[in-house]
This record gives structure tokens, C-alpha cells and sequence, in this order.
């Protein structure tokens, strides 16, 4: 691979953008997109990206397992688990990784009341909890897995219809006369 072609999958690597890329490693803006696309192409190109993508997952300890704990937990998320037994939150920081891992922001919000001398009194603390897209783990979870493969075999069906010569001739006249 020359050093035009690493520079190129260098920058791809980071921008995922071929024409990007093509540019940063030295090709003209008018042919950027061309030789974009047949570098990316490349064998030695993709047999070189894969081998970033493996290091910089090893580098960040990525691994399947991790990638399917953190789907689980969020597939797996029970709202119930954020709630002690007075039905007021959890405090955030006794959260268990299980429950943390799945939410994805929480918002606080003060309300408070004017008294009559005007005077402004906090009366309560209201929390928005938002948790990540429950289906969509459950449904990318499943896809990693395997699951659905025997659904849609199953969904699979050839349909063999043999008709007579006559029955073509009236579909046809049918088909003909609702025109």
C-alpha cells in the first residue's frame, strides 16, 4: 500500500468521508470523489481499516461482551429498580451499573410559590428521567443474537400456481373488461 493510501484510510478511519479523505491525502477536489471511492475499495485498504478498527477496539476494551452487557441493560432496564420503597428516585449516585447504563439523561426542574408578601419559596423538585430506546435494544439484541433468523425463515414460502391455458384466457378477458 503507498503512503498516499494510508494517509487516505488514515483520514477515513477518523471521518468515515471518502471524499474527505481523498482530499487530505493529496487528490485533486475535482477527482476527490473517484478516487475516494476505488481507494476505499481497495483490498489491501479494507484489510487495513479492519486492522485500525481491531486495535482501537482493543485499545478502548470494546469487546462483544461489553457491547452486548450494555444492550442488555437497557433491554433489560426495570423503571421499578430506580425507585425505593416510598416511591421516591434513588439517589443518583446508588444507582446500580444495571440501571445507570441505561439511562440517558435526567433533568431537575424547581417549582416554587410566591407567597403573599411575594416572597418565592421552593416547594419541590420535579425530575424528567429519560432511559434509552428500549425496543431498539431488545430488537438489535435479538438481531446480534440470532434470534429472528428462524421468523424469517419461517416467513419464507414459495408459492407454485399452475393455471390452464383457459384460465389465463378469462383472468386476462376479466382484467380487460375492468379497464
Amino acid at each position: 500500500m503507498i503512503a498516499k493510501h494510508i494517509k487516505f484510510a488514515d483520514k477515513y478511519f477518523e471521518t468515515d468521508n471518502a471524499l474527505e479523505s481523498a482530499i487530505y491525502a493529496g487528490y485533486s477536489p475535482k477527482t476527490a470523489k473517484e478516487q475516494g471511492y476505488k481507494i476505499k475499495e481497495r483490498d489491501d485498504v479494507k484489510q487495513y481499516l479492519a486492522e485500525q478498527r481491531k486495535k482501537y477496539a482493543k485499545k478502548h476494551d470494546v469487546t462483544k461482551d461489553r457491547l452486548i452487557e450494555e444492550y442488555a441493560k437497557i433491554a433489560f432496564f426495570d423503571i421499578r429498580d430506580i425507585y425505593n420503597e416510598d416511591g421516591n428516585l434513588v439517589n443518583i449516585k446508588d444507582l446500580d451499573s444495571k440501571s445507570a447504563g441505561a439511562i440517558a439523561s435526567i433533568k431537575s426542574f424547581e417549582e416554587y410559590e410566591t407567597d403573599k408578601a411575594g416572597n418565592k419559596n421552593l416547594i419541590g423538585t420535579n425530575k424528567e428521567i429519560r432511559v434509552f430506546d428500549k425496543i431498539r435494544a431488545l430488537q438489535d439484541l435479538g438481531k446480534h443474537l440470532g434470534l429472528f433468523e428462524k421468523d424469517n425463515e419461517q416467513k419464507k414460502t414459495d408459492v407454485i400456481i399452475n393455471l390452464s391455458k383457459e384460465k389465463i384466457k378469462q383472468i386476462s378477458d376479466t382484467l380487460e373488461n375492468d379497464l
